[in-house]
């Protein structure tokens, strides 16, 4: 499997120390220990090598490169203890409004599933809302100093409001507001979301009493759609697989039956039995027997399947097939067209960085690209 930026050398690496299957470091000196510190921080996953290292002595690893993964460990945690005291207070005001918002992806996991909050980096916390919350929350975090990103203002692009804003330390904390869970599929979203998300929702007891997350059942369905969603573009990242690699490993089996029915009734079997492999050939995952059977199964037809395209262009291709499929009306389709190809000159300007007078260039270049990707096979 295609795994984002990484290097033969460091993913064949990193494979063989979370398999235990290899502790020490090359001795043909072709691996360059800049390239691997870069790969491995792009990946996520600089705190727990270094976590695993510490606990082998015996391994011989570069010293310059065992310090360098101990400092960014050592950043990752504190930049933990700023972004969490933000965090409460956040759910905290959003409680007094009464909008309870459900941790999604890496930060409810961090501290549900990994042995340390500062294990899991992530450049982000996303939060979802109720649709009928929209309006109240971005009123709030507009009141509470975060700052809207333009990425938000376009909905047929985007079902999400990003801000950012800068603690009394100067750290930037940045949230993702998502009144679905997915942008990349609609349908998918709202099937999921018409479930009991909200009901079956549990607690994050150390980040106070107005926080939750998804159950580990919905938290697996989701950590696997999303795996998919962004695989074509850009391929697989080893922390998202290592997420799922401790959720298969935190089921019951009661939730792996729970698991594979919703998996089923989301036509979603082989898009999650496809993650969860890949996961296991790279961390080893310990599955029970339930889970075992269910990694036997096989989807047939399912839509989903689509997402695990062959490159970026295939990709974006079987995504908008899939969204516009999900439409019920025509002029549904047209409209998240027409928004796609020409969203509003704030977005553009944002999503190219270019300056206004450029406009009419980034236009034309993202039709042009656009048709590309819909007529190329």
């Amino acid at each position: 499997m295609t795994v984002r930026g990484l290097q033969a050398e460091t993913g064949d690496l990193l494979r063989q120390v979370f398999l235990d299957q290899d502790l020490n470091w090359p001795e043909n000196g072709t691996l360059s220990e800049e390239v691997f510190f870069r790969h491995v921080v792009s990946q996520g996953m600089a705190p727990l090598l270094f976590r695993r290292l510490a606990g082998r002595a015996g391994s011989a690893w570069p010293q310059s490169l065992v310090q360098r993964l101990r400092e960014s460990a050592l950043h990752q945690s504190a930049f933990d203890l700023v972004a969490e005291m933000d965090l409460c207070h956040l759910l905290d005001a959003l409680a007094e409004i009464d909008v309870k918002p459900l941790l999604l992806k890496g930060t409810p996991l961090s501290y549900t599933l990994y042995p340390e909050p500062g294990l899991r980096p992530r450049c982000d916390t996303d939060l979802l809302i109720r649709e009928s919350d929209r309006d109240k929350t971005a009123a709030l975090m507009k009141k509470m100093g975060y700052a809207p990103l333009h990425e938000a203002q376009v909905d047929s692009i985007n079902t999400q409001m990003s801000y950012a804003g800068k603690t009394a330390q100067g750290i930037t904390c940045r949230y993702d507001i998502h009144w679905q869970v997915s942008n990349c599929n609609r349908q998918f979203s709202r099937d999921f979301t018409s479930g009991k998300l909200f009901a079956q929702a549990e607690a994050i007891p150390a980040l106070g009493e107005h926080a939750c997350t998804l159950s580990k059942v919905d938290a697996l369905i989701f950590a696997c759609f999303h795996r998919a969603g962004h695989f074509s573009h850009s391929g697989d990242r080893l922390i998202w697989l290592y997420d799922i690699h401790l959720l298969c490993q935190a089921l019951t089996a009661h939730e792996v039956a729970r698991f594979y029915q919703l998996a089923k009734e989301l036509q979603m079997i082989s898009l999650c039995v496809n993650a969860m492999l890949t996961a296991q050939s790279w961390f080893g995952t310990v599955c029970s027997e339930e889970l075992q059977t269910f990694l036997q199964e096989t989807g047939e037809n399912e839509a989903s399947s689509l997402l695990l395209g062959k490159d970026r262009n295939d990709g974006i291709r079987r995504m908008t097939l899939l969204e516009l499929q999900g439409m019920a009306t025509w002029q549904e389709r047209f409209s998240y067209i027409v928004q796609n190809l020409f969203p509003p000159p704030e977005f553009m300007l944002w999503r190219y960085q270019k300056k206004k007078i450029f406009l009419p260039w980034l236009y034309a270049r993202r039709l042009v690209e656009g048709l590309l990707i819909i007529l190329r096979r």
